[in-house]
């Protein structure tokens, strides 16, 4: 069912308390004053914004502060838990849809002022891979604006690792130190050992839901497909050319599936079966599982890392934190080039605010848009927890308390905090980006069913190929070039 609110004047409810007080302290001296009423009275007077937004635990965050905003300006507001219809003037919208409404002009490119230094949305202080039109836009052009990203972190039992037995007996076993797996061949060479050691799986089941297998694999593959580039090119430079070729090549389009990287990822899916660490197919969730002792680590989003703290309480001291692992090294036709650790970030999830073209307020959905994604509501946003960083001030040591939402004590927020840090990887100039173009849900389901085949113990090289043509054959590479081009920001 549809939530609808109207906002336009008066006060709304109070925030929790530790939300409030953690996006007054993240955005202590970073934000300007908000604006004013002029002589003019309300600024918006008589305009009507309708906003739709699918997640309903998002539409409750942004709801009380498009109410300020509202009655700020005198606009009238109308928010609709739910996908952007025809009657809305902006959605926000998951990040891998946006390319769908670009495609057929149905948006209104983001305003050029928004990069001027003195414009209140503050342009340079979002993540530069946020900001870009490999994530943001389609082809040449920005039509999105940053609301809340996603996050994954790898949750653990740390009573299990530091159990003295499981320790001495995989160092004995391996030659190093039981600990959170750096590398995916690290998670899977401890989820194997604890499934022996218990005779039984220590990891969930890999994710039913056709996207989030398809997310999982992608993330491994990115580190499988080439090495992380940190030197050369300036802060917040966007990648260009060649570096942005992840799922298609970018000089034909045509699909990549097949390449080493893709391969090494598909190996590394169907060896968790084989040695034992993952239970058959099931629509089971992580967490529970965590909790129940059913699972000893898990990669988890940071919605799910969210529900680890029992209601009006702490999370139990027994879950550890620490980062999405990367890869050993990149494959290559002759094999794998070591590394000690390569971790190239996907960026492919969150949220983006979009304005309709056709709105009779196209300045004032870009002017509610830039308060939602601004320094201040951003920070509420993130710590209201269940969300990653978008800017880089939530990552700032000194601003710890955005992430205390969690529920962790001081040690684990840092290693969150140190985690979501890791996630972006705002030093790395060619992150990998997601599927982006109107038909990514068909090819991710394309893609999904033959992961699973993998998982079964198909071998990868042949089930890659078979999703390949799959998507071939649903659509050409020399039909969809120009769009694949486009999802990556490429005129």
């Amino acid at each position: 069912m549809q939530h609808s609110s109207s906002e336009k004047s008066g006060r709304g409810g109070r925030p929790a308390a530790i939300l409030l007080l953690a996006a007054t302290l993240v955005a202590a001296g970073c934000n300007p004053p908000e604006p004013v009423a002029g002589p003019a009275g309300k600024p918006r007077g008589g305009v009507t914004l309708r906003v739709s937004c699918p997640d309903a635990r998002l539409a409750g965050i942004l709801r009380p502060m498009a109410r300020s905003w509202a009655a700020r300006t005198g606009a009238t507001v109308e928010l609709v838990e739910g996908p952007m219809s025809d009657a809305a003037d902006v959605g926000v919208l998951p990040a891998a849809d946006l390319g769908g409404w670009a495609d057929r002009g149905e948006l209104a490119a983001v305003p050029s002022a928004f990069k001027d230094a003195g414009h209140p949305y503050q342009w340079n202080g979002v993540l530069a891979v946020y900001r870009g039109e490999p994530y943001a836009g389609w082809g040449a052009q920005l039509y999105g604006l940053p609301i809340a990203a996603d996050g994954f972190a790898v949750v653990y039992r740390a009573d299990r690792f530091a159990d003295k037995g499981a320790s001495d007996d995989f160092r004995a076993k391996h030659g190093r130190p039981l600990s959170p797996p750096a590398t995916w061949e690290d998670l899977a060479d401890v989820a194997a050992f604890f499934a022996a050691r218990d005779k039984a799986p220590s990891l969930p089941p890999l994710p039913a839901d056709a996207g989030k297998l398809a997310d999982l694999f992608f993330r491994v593959a990115a580190g499988f497909d080439r090495p992380a580039q940190r030197e050369g090119g300036k802060p917040g430079e966007q990648p260009t050319g060649d570096a942005l070729a992840f799922a298609f090549r970018t000089d034909n389009g045509a699909p990549r599936l097949t390449e080493p990287g893709f391969v090494a990822a598909g190996k590394w899916l169907g060896e968790l079966k084989a040695r034992g660490a993952v239970p058959p197919p099931a629509a089971a969730d992580p967490v529970p599982l965590l909790k129940d002792g059913k699972a000893v680590l898990a990669v988890l989003s940071f919605a799910d890392v969210a529900r680890l703290r029992p209601a009006g309480g702490a999370v139990d001291a027994r879950f550890g934190v620490a980062p999405l692992p990367g890869t050993r090294g990149y494959a290559t036709p002759g094999g794998v080039v070591p590394l000690p650790l390569n971790y190239v970030p996907l960026v492919a999830g969150g949220w983006l605010g979009a304005v309709r073209a056709k709105s009779a307020n196209v300045a004032a959905g870009f002017e509610l848009l830039a308060e939602l994604g601004g320094p201040a509501r951003s920070a509420e946003v993130v710590a209201a927890g269940g969300y990653g960083p978008t800017r880089a001030a939530h990552l700032d040591r000194e601003r710890l308390v955005a992430w205390l939402g969690y529920g962790f004590d001081a040690d684990r927020t840092r290693a969150l905090q140190d985690a979501a840090d890791a996630f972006v990887a705002t030093t790395v100039r060619n992150p990998a980006f997601g599927l982006r173009t109107p038909d990514h849900a068909a090819l991710t389901a394309a893609l999904a069913a033959e992961l699973r085949r993998v998982a079964d113990g198909a071998p990868p090289a042949e089930a890659l190929g078979r999703a390949a043509a799959a998507w071939e054959a649903a659509a050409p590479a020399a039909r969809e070039r120009e769009r694949r081009r486009r999802a990556v920001g490429l005129p």
